[in-house]
This record gives C-alpha cells, structure tokens and sequence, in this order.
C-alpha cells in the first residue's frame, strides 16, 4: 500500500505540472494577444485585413498564375527591377507560408502573421521550460522577448518587412527548442526550421553553430562519436538542403544568380548608391544608430528617431537582461563555452547588420535588433538554469519599461506622432 500512494502522488504531481504547463501557455498567448488588441483599438490596423504592403501576397498571386515577376510596377513596394520587370526583393519563404491563401480576394496577412508570432511566443515559453523547468520564470522571459520588446512593433502586421522578420524570429526559436529536444524522429527539424529563418532573413544563418553544437550534445548523449553520428544523421539535413534547393533556384530563375534574393537590384543599391549593399562604409555610422537615444526637442518634447533605429537595449531590454545575468553570476557563466559562442555570434550578427546601407529605415525602436532575441533568449535560459532565484527584481521594470514603450511607441508611430 506504501508504494500505491507514492505512484499516486507522483501521479498528482504530474497532473499538476501539465496543468501548470497548459496555464502558462495560455498566459502567453492572452497577453500577446491583449497588447495586439490595444494596437487594434487605437489605429487603423486590422487582424483580418490585409496590409497596404503586402507583397509576399503580390508574389504568391502571381506563383499560382504561372509567373515569376509581379507583372507591373507597385511604387510604394521595394521592388527589385531586373530586365525591365519587377520582382519581390526579399527572400520567399513567407510568400510559400501564404500560398495556400493566395486565392481569397482579401488575404488575411495580419492574422497569419499575428499566429505566426504566437507560436513564437509559444515556443519561447517551451524553450525557457525546458531549460529552466518553472512555469512562470518560461511566462515571464517569453512575454520579455516578445511583448516587452520591440517585436510587439511588428509581430501583428502583414507588412513585407514585418511578417518576414516574424517568420524569422518563430523559426530560431523553433531551431533552438527541437535542437535542445532532439529524437530520432525529428533529428532533421532543427536545421530545416533554421533554413526556414534563413528564407525569411538570410542573416539568421548566423546562428547554425548554435543548433550544430546542441544536435552534437544529443549524439553524444547517446553514445556516438562525431563520425559514427555524422554518417548515421547525414540524412537529418536532406529537408534543410532541400530547403536551400529551392530558395537558390527561384533566384536563378529571377535573377541568373543562385545566390541572388533581388536586393541589390533595388533602385537605391543598383545605380542611386555607389557603396552598394553591404559595405563596411556603413558600418561606423550604423553603429552609432545603435546606440542613438531619443532628444529634447527645442520646446521640451522628447522625440525618439523614425528612421534607422535607437538604442537597442533601450528598446529591447532583453538585451540589458542577458547582460545583468551574466554579469551576476560571472564566476560560473564565464566557464560556460555556449554562452561565449552565443555572446560572439549576437555581437557578429549585429556587426552584420551594420554593414548594411540601412537600419530598417522608418520605424520605432531597432527592429532589426529583434532578430538577435532568440539567441539572447536563449542564454538568459541557460544562465536562470544555476541561478538561486528565477527572476530578480531588476527585471521587471525592465519589462515593464520595455512593453509601455513598445506599446506607446507602437500606436504612436501608426498615428504619426513623430515627425
């Protein structure tokens, strides 16, 4: 009898547990939800229209009419002009999300982006768990990379630019989780959601070392050498390559150039701009863009820049975060070799993306920043890991300071508050 009632309670215990995980799950996806519901109210936007910017949809229209091009020009799009037609310029993964939708009138872009932006959270939430293994520290930090930074400014909107960095953000949380998860049955998922990021925004390859090295500890967890592993998985990057495949033969076919995605065919880069692209011209200037802070205009109003970004921890305190936690234990994180690969590969990351022509142009806060979140995301869940206590006090101002900014900043950019 003893024994029945301790299997009982271990039986409660995990009753409890699944509960509590359901819960937590829940809480993310309200409170993503409620602050998407106050952007609502207050602008013009909509969860089923369909955004002015919606040329993933153009391009998916087009792909179901057997044609490559847009067929006409669309000025207030980016387009890329490569022999006289014109051509979405960004990568297509979000185009093949939208194709099973592409047929309706009206594409609902700000509801599948919205969903795709959940799941993120979701998987956010399940990364934290899985590391941390308490419900409301993996509510807490998931609710911090999303709502209390500056995704809240686009996970919502259909916009080009939006539901690709969206789509970005969901797939390298995805890649991390099933990375640290892995199965035999799913072996292949980390490094197809990673080319899936990687589709959408070409600098999340930047991160492949991570999901490599947590795929590795799961071989070695199960008794295999790098060699026995890497001949027996070799098939786990058929649907990633199968992925790449792709994505390089639309570019030959658009632009002669497997490795082309249309950008530098864009008017500003093609013949307005000698420096092209990418060039390291950039890269002094942008860096300052990443630390701009916002201004006391002349008649006392403090006036946060609308174009190529501010300071990124001001917006995004995540970032903050990661520094504060490793900082406090630095004793214990600075003999964690993942947490150094993860520091050098966000700092690599954002030296890339100053080297790019521009920031993001208009916007609030530094949206491009928002791709390096999961990486940060996923340090700080290895850092609470040996941490006595789940959260400490700082961090919660800090997201509350990081949503109320997002939230305001969010609503007032849609209603032209900024000059």
């Amino acid at each position: 009898m003893p024994t029945e009632e301790v299997d009982l309670k271990k039986f409660d215990g995990l009753k409890r547990l699944n509960k509590n995980l359901w819960l937590g799950g829940i809480a993310v996806v309200l409170s993503v939800l409620a602050c998407y519901c106050v952007i609502w109210a207050f602008t013009e936007q909509s969860i089923l229209g369909e955004s002015p910017y919606m040329s993933y949809v153009l391009q998916a229209r087009r792909w179901l009419g057997g044609h490559l091009d847009l067929g006409q020009d669309y000025p207030y799009l980016e387009l890329a002009i490569y022999n006289g037609k014109y051509f979405v310029s960004f990568p297509p993964v979000p185009s093949f999300i939208l194709l099973p939708f592409a047929w309706m009138k009206t594409v609902p872009d700000n509801l599948i982006t919205t969903v795709i932006g959940i799941v993120g959270a979701l998987y956010a939430y399940k990364l934290v768990y899985n590391i941390k293994q308490n419900a409301g520290t993996a509510v807490f930090f998931a609710l911090f990379a999303t709502i209390g930074g500056n995704f809240l400014h686009f996970g919502f909107s259909g916009g080009v630019w939006y539901i690709a960095q969206t789509c970005a953000f969901t797939f390298t949380v995805m890649a991390f989780y099933f990375a640290m998860n892995m199965s035999r049955k799913c072996g292949w998922a980390p490094l197809f959601l990673l080319a899936l990021a990687f589709g959408s925004r070409p600098l999340q390859i930047v991160y492949l070392p991570i999901v490599l090295w947590l795929m590795l500890d799961y071989t070695r967890a199960e008794g295999e050498t790098f060699a026995r592993a890497l001949k027996k998985h070799l098939w786990w990057a058929a649907p990633a390559l199968g992925v790449g495949i792709v994505l390089m033969a639309l570019n030959a076919a658009r632009f002669g150039n497997p490795f082309e995605f249309g950008h530098n065919y864009l008017p500003e880069f093609s013949y307005q701009n000698e420096n092209g692209q990418f060039n390291i011209a950039y890269l002094s200037e942008n860096i300052k863009h990443m630390f701009d802070l916002p201004s006391w205009s002349d008649s006392g109003i403090l006036e946060f820049p609308k174009f190529n970004g501010c300071a990124f921890w001001l917006i995004s305190p995540i970032f903050l975060a990661y520094l504060i936690y490793f900082v406090k234990d630095i004793k214990t994180n600075a003999k964690n070799p993942m947490l150094w690969t993860i520091t050098a590969l966000v700092l690599l990351h954002m030296c890339l993306l100053c080297l790019h022509r521009t920031l993001g142009g208009s916007q609030f806060g530094n949206r491009y920043t928002v791709d390096m979140i999961p990486a940060a995301l996923l340090g700080l869940a290895l850092m609470l890991k040996s941490e006595k206590y789940d959260i400490t006090k700082l961090m919660y101002p800090l997201f509350f300071w990081g949503l109320g900014i997002n939230l305001v900043g969010t609503v007032g950019y849609l209603l032209n508050w900024f000059a």
